[in-house]
């Protein structure tokens, strides 16, 4: 696995790869988070042998360069596009596209402009409805916090514990990754989201003829599952959700094993059908 960087609309954006050749399968965090997210992916011998990982570091997160235009560059729309034009630097074709959280609707946002994708994999994430409605998220998430610009230590602490299962320790790294995130990639997406300012992702997902796994982690604290499990996907692998059990929202770091497994047999499909 190599670290390297790329040029893109006059920014260097910051990407892992696990390999020059292969499957290109692409990973995008979501908010305040980065590639390192993907860490038990990357890592993983039988996955990192078979299939071209590609993770990356948004505008704004990681070891990316920040925007000097964050009105327009932190919103789905902004940041869809930086994906779509590092897909278009890197020469990837006949790809997977995975996201995680609102990664999963970056990549949603960008669908149309992938060159022959061949699946769709949403990690504790939900299409978005225009206009965005309540349920979508848990009651319990405090999307004030989540939208606000400027946050203590504390406020880290609390974003943090909604990676993972309430009442349980998250990993050391997340209120590293929160904190070195730019501070308006926050308040800037929420902000466009609340506006309308990006596509009907129900009337997306049913455009997708490839298959779309959807994972979820047993106690999510983030998505509303019941709202996830009402939407209809037309092409969703194996007919129905894929729970992990007694995990939270980074179900694939927590517990690796089971997850990869499965992530493994859907790649093999979708790059074999």
């Amino acid at each position: 696995m190599r670290q390297k960087k790329i040029k893109v609309k006059g920014k260097e954006i910051s990407y892992y790869e696990t390999k020059d050749n292969g499957h290109p399968v692409v990973l995008v965090h979501g908010m305040s988070s980065s590639s390192s997210i993907f860490i038990r992916q990357l890592i993983d011998s039988v996955l990192s042998y078979q299939f071209r990982f590609i993770a990356l570091d948004l505008l704004g997160h990681g070891n990316s360069d920040f925007s000097d235009n964050p009105e327009e560059e932190y919103t789905l729309a902004g940041l869809s596009d930086f994906l779509v034009q590092v897909d278009k630097e890197l020469d990837l074709k006949n790809a997977v596209y995975v996201g995680h959280n609102l990664g999963a609707n970056i990549i949603l946002e960008a669908f149309e402009k992938f060159r022959n994708p061949k699946g769709f994999v949403l990690l504790g994430a939900t299409p978005f409805s225009n206009p965005l409605v309540e349920n979508i998220f848990n009651k319990g998430v405090n999307i004030d916090l989540l939208s606000k610009p400027g946050i203590d230590d504390s406020e880290v602490h609390q974003i943090a514990s909604y990676f993972v299962e309430e009442d349980t320790k998250y990993p050391d790294f997340i209120p590293e990754i929160i904190r070195k995130a730019d501070h308006k990639t926050r308040e800037v997406l929420f902000n466009s989201i609340q506006k309308g300012k990006y596509k009907d992702q129900l009337n997306i997902i049913k455009q997708i003829d490839v298959p779309v796994a959807v994972y979820y982690g047993e106690y999510d604290q983030f998505i509303n599952f019941d709202y996830l499990n009402s939407i209809e996907i037309p092409s969703i692998w194996r007919n129905l959700i894929q729970i992990i059990r007694d995990t939270g929202q980074i179900f694939f770091y927590e517990s690796p094993a089971d997850f990869n497994v499965s992530f493994e047999a859907y790649l093999f499909g979708a790059f074999n059908r």
